[in-house]
Formats: structure tokens, C-alpha cells, sequence
């Protein structure tokens, strides 16, 4: 079954919360199978360019709008959770197990 065919690239703007999203709709073409939608923001701290998910028959500004900034937020708030890692804590060494187990026998005072 032949995919169905998505308009030339069309692009649109919009603002959301101070961000000013700039939004194209590109592909397929030679580089792409299929149509994606790419957006930028207007933060100087965001010079990325996202292609979040693929263009859809029926897509208009109206419903990719809520989906670009539902994305896009949901990319703020990951970068802001501080990350961990467990790579550094790994086991303790052997001499450390040997402490732990004498710091927890209580002391016997001989008299």
C-alpha cells in the first residue's frame, strides 16, 4: 500500500508563554522517507532545531500547535531533573564490609 502523499513543506509561527515557536513541516524528499515536523524556539539558550514527530494527512497548525508545546515542555522538564549516577557508586571495597560488621558488634568491657 503507497503511503499517502503530504503537501509541499509549509511552515507557520506562533507564540506560546514568551516563546515564539517557528514551525516547517519538511520531506520527503531525497534525505527523508517521510515528512517531519522541525521547530525551533526564539531562546537565545535553544539554538536546536527538533523534529519531534512525523507529519501527518490532516495536520494543520491548529492541532500540531498543542502537540509541539507539549513536547517542547516536556523537554524543559527533563533537562531540569538533576541527573544520578550510578556508575560511581558501584561496591565498596572489602576492608570497608570488615569496618561496617566490627562498627556494629557492640563492645564487651572486661573487668
Amino acid at each position: 500500500m503507497a503511503k499517502p502523499k503530504v503537501p509541499a513543506p509549509t511552515s507557520f509561527e506562533f507564540e506560546e508563554n514568551g516563546i515564539t515557536y517557528t514551525c516547517t513541516r519538511e520531506g520527503p524528499d531525497k534525505f527523508m522517507a517521510d515528512a517531519w515536523w522541525w521547530f525551533s524556539v526564539s531562546s537565545a539558550a535553544d539554538r536546536q532545531r527538533y523534529a519531534p514527530f512525523r507529519a501527518e494527512p490532516g495536520d494543520t497548525p491548529a492541532n500540531v500547535r498543542p502537540r509541539i508545546v507539549a513536547w517542547y515542555a516536556a523537554l524543559l522538564e527533563k533537562r531540569a531533573t538533576p541527573t544520578t549516577h550510578s556508575w560511581g557508586q558501584g561496591r565498596p571495597p572489602a576492608n570497608a564490609a570488615a569496618k561496617t560488621e566490627k562498627a556494629a558488634e557492640p563492645e564487651i568491657e572486661e573487668e
